[in-house]
């Protein structure tokens, strides 16, 4: 078994794949919400050319956008995110919001999936604000409010859109997420197996919907320390939806905890060759230093870096949270790791964000600071055994020894094959 220092394990609740698949909930959504119209058999490429004949046709960059989103999640190739974004953009030129909800919708899970939750917010508000009595918006700003932080917020908002309209896949993804931010997961991985059920009814339209439900139970089972099940469930994924890359990347994971190196660079590469991710490369660099191959982890950690500092370039906020982690750990910089994380924390108000920022701070001697930050993360009563790892591992330093200790009891009460190896999900 490959051992990993615990620090660098990775968060039990995997926002950036829980985003990206929450958009194909977020498109069947919207056709049930009479905004735009359901999945058709047309391809990508025969709605683009439409565009190139009918450049003023709002239906048509809608459409072109939503599937670009679909394609987003299914790949995780973000060159999609930006075409979605440029169609967004064109649909709500030729047509205000006010004439344009399905522009306007699309743009909010533009906005989202490209964490620029504060916007995101502005754009569900408005929505709403045109759409009183629609479930749909709800669910959005609920998404928005989740990412931000704001958990009492999304609470409220999801109750009034629960009793908009109580549909499965409505509403049991979003409120598994709320359940795991709370540690309730013995109900969240209920949730989730809701969604497998309703999902099978629809596979053969939606088969990505199955897939990425088959892949949270998964992942929880996994970070419950049970990776039999866990195996099932990837497969079961990658069954309903062939080379799904969220998919791949976990089983690369679980590979990597089960010692079989070979099998998991082989599938790490697999996955990196169809969508060059910076987190999926820097979580193959993380690989080879757990396994003590320092000199194989450079190269990838090296290019994860000038992945994710090209992507500020860019004026994109996707990767603050990951350069954290990048620079507190695989770089052993401590003062840059600060530096990311306060900007992450600029950005949302989650207790990923703060234990980011305590695990930061810890590395670069802070302890006070630390200690009160990682109280923050702690707060809602999150059993995600990553944050209760640093919880305990923080207090200890701080020489709050039972608490540290007890923290760390709870974390591996959790998963008691947390010191396994893990991969840093943002």
């Amino acid at each position: 078994m490959i051992k990993a220092r615990p620090e660098l394990s990775g968060s039990l609740l995997g926002r950036a794949g829980r985003l990206l698949l929450l958009q194909t909930f977020a498109a069947l959504a919207a056709a049930s919400a009479g905004i735009y119209a359901a999945r058709t058999s047309d391809t990508l490429e025969s709605i683009e050319r439409l565009a190139e004949t009918n450049p003023d046709d709002v239906a048509v960059w809608n459409k072109i956008a939503d599937a670009r989103l679909r394609l987003l999640s299914s790949t995780g190739d973000l060159a999609n995110l930006a075409r979605a974004a440029a169609a967004v953009e064109r649909s709500l030129k030729i047509s205000t919001p006010e004439f344009n909800r399905a522009g306007l919708a699309l743009r909010t899970r533009v906005e989202l999936a490209s964490h620029r939750f504060k916007e995101a917010q502005q754009s569900a508000q408005q929505l709403r604000a045109i759409m009183p009595d629609s479930a749909y918006p709800l669910g959005l700003l609920g998404d928005a409010y989740l990412n931000l932080g704001n958990y009492s917020a999304c609470e409220r908002v999801w109750n009034e859109m629960l009793a908009k309209d109580k549909s499965v896949l409505m509403s049991e993804p979003r409120l598994a997420q709320l359940d795991l931010v709370h540690g309730r997961i013995p109900e969240a991985r209920k949730r989730y197996e809701k969604v497998v059920e309703a999902a099978q009814k629809l596979e053969h339209e939606t088969p990505d919907v199955l897939a990425w439900a088959c892949m949270q139970l998964g992942e929880l089972a996994f970070r419950s320390g049970e990776w039999d099940k866990a195996e099932e469930q990837y497969e079961a994924a990658l069954a309903a939806l062939p080379d799904y890359y969220a998919a791949l990347e976990h089983k690369a994971e679980l590979r990597g905890a089960q010692g079989r190196l070979d099998e998991a660079v082989a599938l790490y590469n697999r996955v990196i060759e169809r969508a060059a991710r910076p987190e999926i490369i820097q979580a193959l660099g993380d690989l080879y230093l757990f396994a003590g191959k320092t000199a194989e982890a450079k190269p990838w950690h090296t290019r994860a870096l000038e992945a994710y500092l090209a992507s500020v370039e860019r004026g994109e906020i996707l990767y603050f949270h990951h350069l954290a982690g990048l620079y507190a750990d695989s770089l052993n910089d401590a003062e840059r790791a600060v530096l990311w994380a306060r900007r992450d924390l600029t950005m949302r108000n989650s207790i990923q964000a703060y234990d980011t920022l305590a695990w930061a701070l810890y590395r670069a001697g802070v302890f006070e600071e630390a200690q009160v930050t990682i109280s923050l993360a702690l707060a809602p009563g999150t059993r995600d055994p990553h944050i209760l790892y640093h919880a305990g591992t923080i207090l200890m330093r701080a020489g709050n020894i039972p608490s540290g200790t007890a923290r760390l009891q709870e974390a591996l009460a959790v998963n008691p094959r947390y010191n396994s190896f893990h991969v840093h999900r943002g």
